[in-house]
């Protein structure tokens, strides 16, 4: 468990993964992979899937995967986005036949424990099996228990077993810190991440990490309630200077304006949210439409193919007395050519016949028996052809049936929000018009309108106070937990930033430094800095400099935060596509230091004549390291099966690395 000076978390060390009908590996669908100790590399073509197999690992861990945006306001608000787009993740990986089977299996432990579970991809907050082991007595295991409950379980224990106060926290350390996927979020950039991050890593009681969470949701939550409030106010006063200057008025003074603006702000944001919904589902609807049509017409062509074969099968045209040409040539004892009658005719025909030869060029024909023989084949050939086009057709009706239902669905929501905001609108208008009419009958209007807008005013600016006060509040108390952060960060510095210095300088060569800095109204953050400049800004670095040094932060935190019983794992989408040749090797280097260091890394690389895989190859050699040949896991583009020599050329160059390393090379998935 963690202590308050140095937080230690048991992480999942993963074991083996199954994958369940995952289509988008159409050679491989089922496939299954141990892991070993040290680095995993998924190595392929571009487009071949990789970064899809980091992120469903990472949604068998957590159950959701990676937002590629990285919005972070709370560990709750982002688990919730990430749910959202959990749910079409799995869209076009997965054909429409395959969506109730495909599912993710996978094997971790924690220290002792191990865990067994599976998940159906397009299923959120549910297990379908989970089963919980340690020292070999059974914890838990699903078979009297239902998807839902398996999942609450999971979440309980996992987070329990890593020993933090939530399985929210446990999603945020897995997908911001130990996770580097194609969205190349950066932590040293991204200063709400990195104060949070910093209170989980460095605040010793998971509880605390909790709390400043929370205070810096509602912080931001009475912030935004006094901006609004001020917004509210500022208006009243603009209206009260038009009346104080116009017979003219409204009877908004009376009103709750900020319930009301922030009504009609809510309903706005939802239709503008449900219509890009509807838009989207409507696209794959339009996409599926056209599917349809176009599967349908296969069926067509490939059932008018059958037709014609069948047709010419059962007419007996494959013998030539049959023949339209011939048959009244004999049966009339007149020949079509030169007006030659008599029976002598039709027997000089049946003699060549007879003796299988064409009857007009004297070539010879083909027994009877050999063309209902070809016919019969061709016939089995169209038959299966069309029995494919039919599964193809069926497969494009169904997703289209879904889709239609889902953009119906979408609609009606569309629909129902603009009536809101329509009646919300009319509402309005309907009071504004009914006060000017009073207005008209009654005296003095204008004094006791300025009156009550004076007063909704003055109650606007007592309630922005009241919400300042609110938000100042939690930043009080924020700012003790920041402080007992500070004393932490710093009690620790000496510990874990020699980690980060010797990861950094592995890769650039120099010397770099990490420093604790503050501002508002994120808090505490990180920061680095190079030849003793700060680099705040992305631009301060080059791209390769940005993503490796990131890189480097993540493995200094993940040796620092690990228990050594249980050890972090890496999940890494290579940006080797930023080295330029003087860092490639460098890269390799600082990727086995943090392997050697007894952490498991999975990784995904192109495969090119970069050096950083043959550098961390020799680093690691076959003990440390295996490879994973994800070009046998699905056809290849035409472009790919010709460079297939080169591909085989580059594992072979990977092979003799391991070879040359510390021991013998191991390659798996292949």
């Amino acid at each position: 468990m963690p202590t308050t000076i140095n937080p230690k978390f048991g992480l999942p060390r993963v074991e083996r993964v199954q994958l369940h009908a995952f289509s988008l590996y159409s050679l491989e669908p089922n496939i299954s992979l141990p892991l070993r100790n040290g680095v995993t590399c998924l190595a392929g073509a571009n487009g071949i899937g990789k970064s899809t197999f980091l992120s469903t690992i990472n949604f068998a861990l957590t159950g959701v995967v990676p937002e590629p945006t990285r919005e972070f306001k709370s560990a709750g608000a982002y688990l919730q986005k990430a749910r959202e787009y959990t749910s079409i993740f799995f869209d076009g990986r997965i054909t429409e036949f395959d969506r109730e089977a495909a599912a993710i299996s996978i094997e971790f432990k924690i220290r002792d424990r191990h865990y067994a579970l599976k998940r159906l991809l397009f299923e959120i907050d549910t297990l379908a099996s989970l089963r919980i082991t340690e020292a070999g007595a059974e914890i838990f295991d699903s078979r009297d228990s239902t998807p839902e409950l398996n999942d609450q379980r999971y979440r309980q224990d996992v987070s329990e077993a890593i020993g933090l106060n939530s399985f929210e926290q446990f999603v945020a350390l897995q997908h911001f810190l130990f996770t580097f996927d194609e969205s190349r979020h950066l932590i040293f950039w991204d200063q709400q991440v990195s104060s949070a991050l910093l209170y989980i890593c460095f605040g010793g009681d998971p509880q605390d990490a909790a709390k400043a969470d929370h205070l810096n949701r509602e912080m931001e939550k009475a912030g935004s309630r006094g901006r609004n409030l001020q917004y509210q106010a500022s208006n009243l006063d603009k209206r009260i200077t038009q009346l104080e200057s116009s017979v003219e008025t409204d009877d908004k003074a009376t009103a709750d304006v900020e319930a009301a603006a922030e009504h009609y702000r809510s309903l706005n944001e939802t239709l503008v949210r449900s219509i890009g919904e509807s838009e989207r589902v409507e696209a794959a609807a339009s996409d599926a439409e056209l599917k349809v049509m176009e599967a349908s017409s296969a069926v067509v062509s490939v059932r008018g193919a059958y037709t014609r074969a069948f047709n010419e099968y059962m007419s007996g045209a494959a013998s030539p007395d049959k023949h339209p040409f011939i048959a009244s040539t004999i049966s009339e004892c007149k020949c079509p050519i030169c007006a030659a009658e008599g029976p002598s005719i039709a027997q000089a025909i049946r003699s060549k016949i007879e003796a299988g030869a064409c009857p007009l060029c004297t070539s010879v024909l083909p027994s009877v028996a050999t063309a209902n023989t070809e016919r019969s084949q061709a016939l089995a050939d169209l038959d299966r052809a069309l029995a494919e086009r039919k599964r193809g057709l069926d497969a494009a009706v169904a997703t289209r049936t879904r889709l239609n239902a889902e953009l119906a669905v979408k609609r009606e929501q569309v629909r129902f929000t603009q009536e809101a905001i329509n009646t919300f609108e009319s509402q309005n208008r309907d009071a504004l018009a009914g006060i000017r009419g009073k207005l008209a009958l009654l005296e003095g209007p204008l004094a006791a309108t300025l009156s009550a807008l004076k007063t909704a005013r003055n109650e606007q600016l007592v309630q922005r106070q009241e919400a300042y006060a609110e938000r100042d509040r939690h930043r009080d108390e924020l700012k003790v937990l920041q402080r007992e952060l500070e004393r932490k960060y710093l009690a620790a510095e000496s510990t874990f930033v020699p980690m980060f210095k010797r990861l950094a300088k592995q890769f650039l060569g120099i010397d770099l430094d990490i420093t604790l800095a503050s501002s508002a109204p994120t808090g505490l953050h990180l920061e680095i800095e190079l030849r003793g400049s700060s680099r705040r800004m992305q631009t301060q670095l080059s791209e390769s400099q940005r993503f490796f040094i990131d890189i480097a932060l993540r493995m200094a935190l993940a040796q620092y935060v690990s228990h050594p019983d249980s050890l972090a794992t890496l999940f890494i989408d290579t940006p080797e596509g930023s080295l330029d040749i003087a860092y490639e090797e460098r890269a390799g280097q600082m990727f086995a230091e943090f392997v050697r260091s007894g952490h498991p890394m999975i990784m995904t690389a192109n495969i090119n004549s970069s050096k950083l895989l043959t550098s961390l190859a020799q680093a690691c050699g076959g003990e440390l390291m295996q490879i994973v040949q994800m070009t046998h896991w699905t056809e290849l583009s035409d472009v790919q099966r010709g460079a297939e020599g080169l591909f085989r050329a580059a594992f072979d160059d990977i092979g003799h690395a391991l070879t040359a390393g510390r021991s013998a090379p191991h390659a798996a998935g292949g």
